[in-house]
């Protein structure tokens, strides 16, 4: 608790501020009630009088990127805004267990690693739990590969990766002193994050675990994500990932079966 404790104070949680989210004072609530405190900033390209009245009601300031760059812009912006080593990309749809950032920092606190993500649960509009297919499908892979594990990295790390996106990017901290140049790719929309984690595994990298559902994760036709799964792009973008673990016609295999999970 201690170690936890001294890394709290370079931590922060950077929300992703993205047009009018009903979810983003929730959000806030969340983060303020955490059993472990530290920073909370909101981070947006698409600053509003919706943004700036739920910052000021939890009294959050409020950092604008004067760049509009698209999603790995703003993930980017976010990543860096704040000057902290210890960064959390808070997703304002998302809710957090008040453990999330003690239970987080304690993986930290045991072992060396350039991230910490958390499993997650799947929650409806008013909070409470649900699941559906691609939640089922992920939290399997999860289990089957993960387990109990709080370290990740090598093969087993590399499965992990070639079989979905099952590591949810809002549970994610990053640790920037070990992730110099890091950055998100403006290539991908839908699959930046499963992107990053691949090259990051690629390079080596030790990912930890804090094996505990601390994130409820929503999904309804207001999120970036279910528009980009009706334009098509995250079709595309999941065939390429898949590409880059399997050979093609196993890949093209992969990609089907995933997609029936949508």
């Amino acid at each position: 608790m201690t170690e936890a404790l001294d890394l709290a104070r370079d931590h922060a949680f950077v929300v992703l501020g993205y047009k009018e989210s009903p979810f983003l004072a929730g959000c806030l609530d969340c983060l303020l009630a955490q059993t472990l405190q530290s920073r909370v900033l909101v981070a947006t390209s698409t600053p509003n009088d919706a943004i700036e009245a739920a910052a000021k009601a939890h009294g959050v300031k409020v950092l604008v990127n004067p760049e509009c760059e698209g999603i790995a812009g703003d993930f980017n912006f976010g990543l860096r805004a704040s000057g902290a080593r210890f960064v959390t990309l808070a997703h304002q749809d998302d809710t957090y267990a008040p453990s999330f950032l003690q239970k987080t920092l304690d993986e930290f606190a045991r072992n060396d690693g350039a991230l910490c993500f958390t499993r997650y649960v799947e929650v409806d509009d008013s909070g409470r739990r649900v699941t559906s297919k691609v939640s089922l499908a992920k939290h399997t892979i999860d289990r089957l590969i993960l387990g109990s594990s709080r370290v990740v990295r090598g093969l087993r790390l590399r499965a992990y990766l070639s079989l979905g996106d099952a590591l949810p990017c809002s549970s994610v901290t990053f640790d920037l002193s070990r992730l110099e140049g890091f950055a998100f790719s403006p290539d991908f929309l839908a699959n930046l994050d499963w992107d990053a984690w691949w090259r990051l595994q690629a390079a080596g990298h030790t990912f930890l675990r804090a094996p505990y559902p601390l994130v409820g994760r929503r999904h309804n036709e207001l999120t970036e994500t279910s528009r980009l799964l009706r334009d098509g792009t995250r079709r595309s973008e999941d065939l390429a990932m898949f590409r880059r673990a399997w050979p093609w016609p196993l890949a093209e295999a992969i990609a089907a079966v995933y997609r029936a999970g949508y």
